[in-house]
């Protein structure tokens, strides 16, 4: 018994392979664990998905053989997808005879053999027809077993290369392609910070001239604003400028959680919320008089806990808005509220108008500011999870509070981030 390329028509198959049932339905990573084992070492692997009739993920494995390769398909994976059930077939094909066992739709893991000997083939076909439990026997005609179907291969395979193997460690072609991927990704991050930063400056220098010029205005015609000339108003404050960036705030959240052990002996986690300034996570006592979290405050009742960790986030600066109907456009084509009712963008009132001058008697009638607000929730399963997809790259988009939504850190839980994109006045 050996693993071994066959060959069925005109195209090759690899036969031979060793299979087990996955543990879970990431098979690929299953199977790479499982080919990595010293005991194992393991160069391809072939994966067969579970069913809605409840049959389970598996792999097989096949060591470093001459004349397999990656994307060569599993003979036994495609005759098992083929021809469901429980079934043997020992099939003569001109490298040697492929013997396969199928139980309940699945490869036993002694059932993808290949043999040079076609006596040692036909014994062990007899051998396994001794355990039992076969709706159909497949066999060559010579060989004489009672009751065996004589179906040609090439027909019970019906062509079929779904289930490939793949390799274990990736090729020499692939890690220099990965390699010249990183290399570009990495120019290409560069260059964007590059632009971002002139951005930035050129913003900052337009910003100077216009206050500068302002100051020379009113050098050369000073308003009173307690007279008959019309009023300086005060400029609106552009509160998103002072406020971190939102994946900053959404890192350094998950760095935080990092810090604080949420599973304590006789505590319950009671929620987790981060704000652009402070986390903060609450436990309920769920036991006893267990001792309480690490650096946390025990209330007067002594049934909870708090402990607050400082991200110590920095203002973003100067950063121009853009229009509404970019952001409205995003969320189309994002489909932020595809899982969620709360993912649309709700339009929010404008910022409070300044008031006037202590005694200030003249007429006061402000403008609003040149932007306009809407809020929004978006829920990710994880920090920073698809949060990067949805939020990078929006100007003016400011969070709020990002708050746990379920018991503990379950895998089913949510991560809600809310918060306000400030945004053009058309």
């Amino acid at each position: 018994m050996a693993t071994g390329v066959v060959t069925v028509g005109r195209r090759q198959y690899a036969s031979g392979l060793y299979w087990e049932n996955s543990p879970s339905g990431r098979i690929s990573q299953a199977a790479k664990e499982a080919a990595r084992q010293p005991s194992v070492r393991a160069a391809y692997y072939a994966a067969r998905a579970g069913n809605k009739q409840g049959r389970v993920p598996q792999f097989g494995l096949a060591p470093e053989t001459p004349g397999l390769k990656s994307d060569m398909p599993s003979l036994a994976g495609c005759l098992a997808n083929q021809q469901p059930g429980s079934w043997i077939g020992a099939f003569r094909l001109r490298e040697g005879v492929s013997l396969v066992i199928v139980r309940d739709d699945l490869i036993v893991p002694d059932g993808d053999l290949f043999f040079n000997d076609e006596t040692e083939a036909r014994d062990h076909l007899y051998q396994e027809m001794g355990v039992g439990g076969f709706q159909r026997t497949y066999a060559p005609d010579s060989w004489g077993v009672p009751g065996a179907d004589t179906m040609p291969l090439a027909l019970l395979l019906n062509d079929k290369t779904d289930i490939r193997l793949r390799s274990v460690e990736l090729s020499k072609a692939a890690k220099i392609g990965f390699l010249i991927g990183t290399v570009v990704v990495l120019l290409i991050v560069a260059g964007s910070w590059w632009y971002q930063a002139d951005k930035a400056k050129q913003a900052e220098l337009r910003r100077q001239q216009m206050e500068a010029l302002e100051r020379m205005r009113r050098a050369k015609s000073p308003l009173d604003p307690f007279g008959g000339g019309p009023p300086e108003y005060p400029k609106p404050v552009r509160k998103w400028e002072n406020e971190p960036r939102p994946l900053e705030i959404i890192e350094a959240c998950r760095k935080a959680l990092e810090k604080v052990s949420t599973r304590i002996a006789g505590w319950r986690t009671d929620s987790h919320k981060c704000t652009p300034g402070t986390l903060t996570v609450r436990w309920a006592r769920s036991t006893g008089n267990a001792a309480p979290p690490p650096d946390s405050l025990v209330n007067d009742s002594a049934n909870s806990a708090t402990r607050s960790v400082s991200l110590g986030l920095s203002k973003r600066g100067p950063e121009d808005l853009v229009d509404p109907d970019v952001i409205t456009q995003r969320y189309l084509n994002q489909n932020w509220g595809a899982n969620h009712s709360k993912g649309r963008l709700k339009r929010l009132p404008d910022d409070p108008l300044p008031k006037p001058p202590p005694n200030y008697k003249g007429e006061w009638n402000p403008p609003p500011p040149p932007w306009v607000k809407r809020s929004f929730t978006i829920e990710v399963q994880t920090l920073p999870g698809q949060s990067t997809y949805y939020l990078e790259g929006i100007p003016g988009l400011t969070i709020s509070s990002i708050s746990y939504r379920g018991a503990g850190l379950a895998v089913n839980g949510t991560w809600a981030i809310e918060g306000v994109i400030y945004e053009n006045r058309r």
